[in-house]
């Protein structure tokens, strides 16, 4: 949803955008194995912040709506390692044929200390594949930098029906900022983070209740933001990780409120949103910032 689609929501709600401020939550609804539930509406939902209900004064559920998709893709010199970064080219090759012509792409690269634009976000595919194309892998990871500073980049082009696609190794060998810092950055901004992390190590050969450190930092930055952590073990894990994306972010519902709250002292405020009836998975974000 773009900000001109948003002011004229809050134009229909008649509410004085100096007032207040519109709190947006890209949700997924998720029934058995995955599968989207699509037909809510906003009576179906309950919102809290910290505890306290919240009136749900936005609600988009329409899957024809374009989406913008920002791939924030590892370019260390790790990703050379067994053809990785030639896989996650393949991979984006394969999601950005299945787009509309109206949604759009962006590529956001990553290695060293260095996080760049590569090609803002676009509807012109062939411009996008020509950059995509020419990346080399080089240097070492900053990915806990990586993390704190794109989704704020995303956020200043795109509202609504947006995602980040981190696809990484997740090995962190540069950063300046620690995990703990960039987590908080990264859920300051309205936009989920879906994170394909490649392991060399399946599952099977992992101990009984083990769980690797890097997915699992990976998965916390998915949390925290209303997206979800993809694990690659093989090639064919990375297509079916993107293929879920894809079908996430279609059937994806923004839901809007305006906290009860009149202070913005900087305090974080934690976010719950549930369906009133039945069993399913309810994803989105986990928080935000009352900024001044």
């Amino acid at each position: 949803m773009s900000d001109e689609e948003i002011e004229r929501l809050l134009e229909l709600h008649h509410v004085d955008r100096q007032k207040v401020r519109l709190i947006l939550l890209p949700t997924v609804v998720e029934g058995k194995r995955g599968k989207p539930v699509r037909g809510l509406k906003a009576g179906d939902f309950r919102l809290y912040e910290d505890y306290v209900p919240q009136k749900i004064r936005l609600f988009v559920a329409e899957a024809s709506q374009p989406i913008s998709i920002a791939f924030l893709l590892d370019l260390s010199g790790s990703m050379r390692q067994v053809g990785r970064l030639a896989e996650a080219k393949q991979a984006i090759r394969g999601y950005i044929a299945a787009l509309r012509p109206e949604d759009r792409i962006a590529l956001i690269g990553f290695a060293d200390q260095r996080v760049d634009w590569i090609t803002e976000f676009t509807t012109d595919r062939g411009r996008f594949l020509k950059r995509l194309e020419v990346q080399r892998a080089y240097g070492e990871t900053a990915l806990f930098d990586a993390v704190a500073r794109a989704p704020a980049m995303v956020d200043q082009q795109v509202g609504g029906r947006a995602a980040i696609v981190l696809i990484t190794d997740g090995i962190d060998n540069a950063s300046t900022m620690n995990s703990f810092d960039a987590i908080r950055l990264a859920r300051s901004v309205n936009v989920p983070i879906y994170s394909v992390g490649f392991s060399s190590l399946s599952p099977k050969m992992m101990p009984k209740g083990a769980k690797m450190t890097v997915l699992r930092m990976l998965e916390l930055f998915s949390e925290e933001t209303g997206g979800l952590l993809l694990p690659v073990y093989e090639a064919e894990d990375l297509e079916k990780a993107v293929a879920r994306i894809g079908r996430d972010l279609r059937f994806q519902y923004v839901l809007g409120y305006y906290s009860r709250r009149s202070a913005w002292d900087g305090s974080y405020r934690r976010i719950k949103l549930e369906l009133t009836q039945g069993n399913r998975t309810v994803r989105t974000r986990r928080g935000y910032y009352a900024k001044p």
